[in-house]
């Protein structure tokens, strides 16, 4: 007989509801922040992070998510300088100009305009005059605190140039390093380049002068430490080592032989599902840990091996044994949960008990992901108007053979633990995460936490029952339109 029999259901995400608490004034939607920290050298204006997957993450993707405030994990599969020359990229990225800004006219409605801005996922588009003056600005927040309607222009809910708010400079060939000068003394995050006759020219960004973060994957086999070092010495933020199952000796001795290198960058070490696993990986010295086996949309290896575990329930277990370990050695380890989060609503759940999320599914749908993108007859397209769906493999599928992550030594033990497929092409990834932040924020905002730290410590979230979950989760009793 087995020697332990649970017979209490996996929970996933999906299952629970987020109560609302008491929103105070300085907690709208506009006050959330949802800024995270891993370690004590590496805070995430965003917990997002992509998945060290060869059909998800590479340069592309971990710049774009970088840029915004995630954290893309770049493959272990790479071979190690084409790793650590990626690495050396997104960190040297150095801020440029848009020097072709979207813009609107002034006879534009304030709909209109928030339609433009959802299309690019901007927060703020310059108004300009069918000569390009520049009338004004129009931000997303500054329009909030308005009472404009949606049918009224845009001139009446836009911070006019002539009020003094804006910051601008009249000087066509502004260097970089005196426009990030320019930035970091203004409170506005942004810059308005204009000509002598006050015509729009160019814009720059506050969060372009940031550097960006990135992580990069080892695993537990021959080569690592030089993989590890290639990275660190490249500058990396993070290092996570990404196996399928971490509750093992061999990762053991890699957070030890890693301690001892004294590389100064915090070491995040996956996956596990247990209780058990996540102690003993705390114990051990992680710096953070990674939950999840099973629930990724490309993994086999519940159908293969019957081995994983429901994510919001390895979540849990995870949370009981940091908290057991915090008792012990008054030290936080924070948790990452990887697999089984597709929408807003789950990471919004997630986040109840994760200090962040990896996702896959997520990410591989994006333009900046790394996987080939093909037209409506399957065929291979790098025209963007083109792209239908995005191809996807799992580390453990045939394509992929990544026999270091799922414990393999040889090619002769191999056997898949994922599939080969397509996921739908669903754009650029900055408009669809700017969306997805913005329901975030209004949950936390529901729930009257203004950050992530007193969400974790205050949100009260309810399981559902089969007849509620059907009620609550989602519309019903209705003919949906279109």
């Amino acid at each position: 007989m087995a020697k332990k029999i649970i017979l209490e259901p996996g929970r996933t995400f999906g299952e629970f509801s987020l109560l609302t608490g008491h929103t105070q004034r300085d907690c709208t939607l506009t006050d959330v922040t949802l800024r995270t920290t891993l370690s004590q050298n590496l805070t995430l204006k965003l917990p997002l992070l992509s998945a060290a997957m060869a059909s998800v993450t590479g340069y592309e993707m971990a710049l774009a998510l970088g840029r915004e405030g995630g954290l893309g994990i770049l493959p272990a599969r790479l071979p190690v300088e084409e790793q650590a020359d990626m690495v050396r990229k997104i960190k040297a990225y150095e801020m440029g100009f848009v020097e072709e800004p979207i813009w609107a006219r002034e006879n534009a409605t304030v709909e209109e305009i928030l339609k433009l801005m959802e299309k690019h996922g901007h927060s703020k588009i310059p108004v300009v005059d069918r000569n390009n003056f520049f009338l004004g600005m129009f931000t997303r927040q500054h329009y909030w605190d308005t009472d404009v309607g949606l049918q009224n222009k845009a001139t009446a809910a836009m911070i006019p140039f002539d009020s003094g708010k804006i910051p601008f400079c009249n000087k066509l060939d502004v260097a970089v390093d005196e426009a990030k000068k320019l930035l970091k003394s203004n409170k506005q995050r942004y810059l308005v380049v204009l000509d002598d006759h006050q015509r729009l020219v160019k814009l720059a960004f506050e969060k372009d002068i940031e550097k960006i973060k990135v992580g990069s994957a080892i695993t537990t086999y021959r080569g690592w430490k030089t993989r590890a070092r290639a990275n660190v010495d490249a500058g990396v933020d993070l290092v996570v080592i990404d196996t399928s199952d971490a509750y093992s000796d061999f990762v053991t001795d890699v957070i030890e032989e890693y301690k001892a290198m004294n590389l100064k960058v915090p070491l995040c070490v996956g996956n596990i599902i247990t209780y058990e696993g996540a102690m003993h990986l705390m114990g051990h010295g992680a710096d953070i840990v990674k939950i999840g086996m099973s629930s990724g949309s490309i993994c086999t290896t519940q159908r293969e091996k019957a081995t994983g575990r429901a994510p919001m329930t390895a979540l849990m277990e995870a949370d009981r044994a940091r908290k057991e370990h915090m008792k012990k050695s008054g030290k936080y380890v924070p948790l990452i949960v990887d697999g089984g989060v597709t929408s807003s609503a789950d990471m919004i759940i997630a986040l109840t008990i994760a200090d962040a999320i990896m996702m896959g599914w997520y990410f591989n749908r994006f333009y900046e992901s790394a996987g080939e993108k093909f037209n409506e007859d399957g065929k291979i397209t790098r025209d963007e108007n083109e792209m239908v769906n995005v191809a996807t493999w799992g580390e453990g599928s045939l394509r992929a053979k990544n026999l270091d992550r799922y414990g393999h030594s040889t090619i002769k033990t191999f056997f898949e633990e994922g599939i080969e497929g397509t996921v739908p092409y669903r754009g650029r990834l900055k408009p669809s995460i700017k969306k997805d932040i913005m329901k975030i924020k209004a949950a936390l905002s529901n729930a009257g936490c203004p950050n992530l730290d007193v969400f974790r410590e205050n949100a009260v979230i309810e399981l559902h029952s089969i007849h509620s979950g059907k009620v609550v989760g989602d519309t019903h009793d209705v003919s949906v339109k279109g």
